[in-house]
């Protein structure tokens, strides 16, 4: 279903034109918003504390108060906690239905866009990303190694999409400091990317340039092994076409003992020469492998001048 670009169901099927006209400042072209004047919509009424400072239009939001992540009762600032100051910057309460002139409390999770500062809180908690996504996902399963961390300094960003762009480069950098904001401890966590919030399928990042080492070292063994191979079915090669046409002394019995040479056995010839077959074949095989390995492999994946190379060319990781 498309998203209306003009909704004015929360005004019992009112044009924008007849609510507008009811405005005692009513003008021509009042409330349209055309050229980001002034637009007429449903807004809702944000319920607000003595404790904060609102800095409110249409439905944006800047509000300067405590650690307040849903009811006023919500966050360690509902629970009256020092410490806890907060910025929060908010854009579509209530989302797609924001109603008109309904009260609400910030919603971290409905609300359309949202950043979020705070001196204290359970961030995870907030934006209620301590659950996986799925009917079989639960925190026990979860893989990640930072956790859900409580009662911290801590900022989230929360929107449809988001982008963090930086023309000069960007670097996500942890522990910083041995302490955190609390006084306790700085944990030694890293970055973690998860999609569809599934953690429990979290694994840990692989260092491109170990990796190069790991298989190029494995590449040394397979080669290796190819010669082993090799040199095995020439032996075996040259075995199996003696044995074709190997013949022996033997002596009759009757009437006297004369010394007879032998001839090679019928059996062994077709069986052989089946044999010499395969391992010719085998021995192509086995150079062919050699040659892919060593040239169209390495070249393919361990070379920085090839498209497929496997590190890459400007993403780093510790």
């Amino acid at each position: 279903m498309a998203d209306k670009l003009v909704d004015t169901s929360a005004f019992a099927n009112q044009s924008i034109i007849e609510v507008a006209e009811s405005d005692p400042s009513y003008q021509a072209g009042y409330g349209q918003g055309l050229f980001c004047e002034d637009i007429l919509e449903p807004l809702p009424k944000r319920l607000n504390t003595s404790g904060e400072d609102v800095l409110n239009k249409g439905n944006s939001w800047i509000v300067l108060g405590r650690d307040r992540t849903g009811s006023r009762s919500s966050g360690y600032g509902g629970g009256g906690a020092t410490q806890a100051s907060s910025i929060d910057l908010c854009v579509g309460m209530g989302a797609l239905e924001p109603g008109s002139g309904q009260f609400a409390d910030p919603n971290f999770k409905g609300d359309a866009a949202r950043i979020y500062i705070s001196q204290r809180t359970d961030i995870d908690d907030a934006f209620g990303l301590t659950r996986a996504v799925g009917p079989n996902q639960s925190d026990s399963l979860s893989n990640s190694d930072i956790g859900f961390p409580e009662n911290q300094s801590a900022i989230g960003i929360k929107a449809d999409s988001v982008r963090i762009i930086g023309v000069n480069g960007i670097k996500f950098i942890t522990r910083p400091h041995n302490k955190d904001s609390r006084g306790g401890t700085a944990a030694f966590n890293g970055i973690e990317l998860i999609a569809g919030s599934a953690d429990e399928e979290l694994q840990y990042m692989v260092k491109g340039e170990n990796l190069i080492e790991a298989l190029e070292g494995l590449e040394g063994r397979i080669t290796d092994l190819y010669a082993v191979v090799f040199n095995f079915l020439i032996a075996q090669l040259k075995v199996n076409a003696k044995l074709a046409f190997h013949t022996h002394y033997g002596v009759t019995t009757t009437p006297v003992p004369i010394p007879v040479q032998v001839m090679p056995s019928f059996q062994a010839i077709p069986a052989c020469f089946n044999a010499v077959m395969d391992e010719a074949e085998g021995l192509m095989d086995s150079f062919t492998g050699r040659i892919n390995l060593n040239i169209n492999w390495r070249n393919k994946y361990l070379s920085s001048f090839s498209s497929k190379y496997i590190l890459s060319k400007y993403n780093k990781v510790n």
